[in-house]
């Protein structure tokens, strides 16, 4: 059917109510196109025009059609900038839908705290040091260094060599980018 009331808002119909209550062909429009609308005042205006329309001691109202619940938002795995898990959107549950509590409480997960670092905070000037930069180096450059340095004492490189050597390299990776965690903690002021 036809919409011809959709481009009138809320108080035009309320209008088109008071004037035509005894007009049955204008309340089924009003009530066909109040269908659609969700707003309060229409929901209200709605149940005015089914009681002017059936009135309180004659056929019920036809049922309206439920609207299907929304599916929620995709959430990215990925985490942010910061290094920060995505986290679910808060999405409320349509009010006729009854939620219905778990049979088996899910673990509690411990409250997020910073990882503990297997390598010891480098001083800011042995930083330089290691990733072989001066003082006035661009950030651009330390990264640059910092991905140049890794690669070289990836174990994976040295697959040839004794187990000794492969812990010295990983050792090495690791030194490297403690450095470079220590100058990205120095720039970002400690955060």
């Amino acid at each position: 059917m036809p919409r011809p009331l959709m481009q009138h808002g809320v108080g035009q119909l309320e209008e088109m109510c008071a004037k035509g209550k005894s007009d049955l062909k204008v309340l089924k429009q009003l009530e066909h196109e109040l269908q659609y609308r969700q707003v309060p005042r229409a929901v209200a205006l709605l149940a005015e025009v089914q009681a002017a329309m059936y009135g309180s001691t004659s056929a019920a109202p036809p049922a309206a059609v439920p609207t299907p619940p929304r599916a929620p938002a995709p959430v990215s795995q990925q985490p942010d900038l910061w290094g920060r898990s995505a986290t679910q959107p808060v999405v409320s549950a349509p009010t006729s839908v009854r939620t219905v509590a778990p049979a088996v409480k899910p673990p509690e997960s411990p409250p997020a705290t910073k990882p503990a670092s297997s390598t010891p905070a480098v001083p800011l000037g042995d930083a330089y040091k290691i990733l072989k930069a001066s003082l006035g180096a661009t950030w651009e450059s330390l990264e640059q260094t910092r991905r140049t340095l890794v690669q070289q004492s990836h174990p994976s490189r040295w697959k040839t060599l004794s187990t000794e050597k492969c812990a010295q390299a990983l050792a090495e990776a690791k030194r490297v980018n403690a450095a470079y965690a220590a100058l990205s903690q120095a720039r970002c002021g400690g955060r």
